[in-house]
């Protein structure tokens, strides 16, 4: 499968974008929910920031392209050169390779992953901390942005 790599470097920085926005100091939603805010970040935790939003994405990938899935199915048996497999995958494509394709499509399962992933791993660190569900919403409101954006850019542009 071709993908667009360019577009997939450029999706990385959303979370970050997105991070540097919500959890600003001046934020509204961080004067709502009275957490402190991201600040004094050092090159080395932005450049692994990076890190972790790139395999985010990458993992994304999997979840929003459905094409990718049947791709998977025949990978060893192209790797190992098998032209059936090849010519399989090569037919299935040419019908299928632009359905549910479009940002719409990408929202969708941008906020079924938002909960699927979010609530669990934000709601288990409130409960182990004892947070409150005013710090359960703030930090699940920014996976419901970060994932609606990440799946419905992946969904169009890679």
């Amino acid at each position: 499968m071709n993908l667009n790599y360019t577009a997939f470097f450029l999706i990385s920085f959303i979370p970050l974008i997105i991070a540097a926005i919500w959890y600003h100091p001046k934020s509204p939603v961080i004067k709502w929910a009275g957490i402190e805010g991201l600040s004094g970040l050092k090159w080395w935790q932005v450049l692994l920031a990076f890190g972790l939003s790139f395999t985010l994405v990458y993992g994304y990938i999997n979840l929003v392209i459905h094409q990718m899935g049947f791709y998977e199915l025949f990978f060893t048996d192209i790797m190992l050169g098998k032209e059936e497999s090849q010519q399989v995958v090569d037919e299935f494509l040419a019908k299928y390779r632009h359905k549910h394709r479009h940002f719409g499509h990408g929202v969708f399962h941008g906020v079924i992953n938002a909960f699927v992933f979010g609530i669990p791993f934000v709601g288990f660190h409130a409960f182990v901390e004892k947070k409150s569900m005013r710090y359960v919403w703030t930090h699940l409101g920014y996976w419901l942005i970060t994932s609606i954006l990440i799946s419905a850019f992946i969904s169009e542009f890679v």
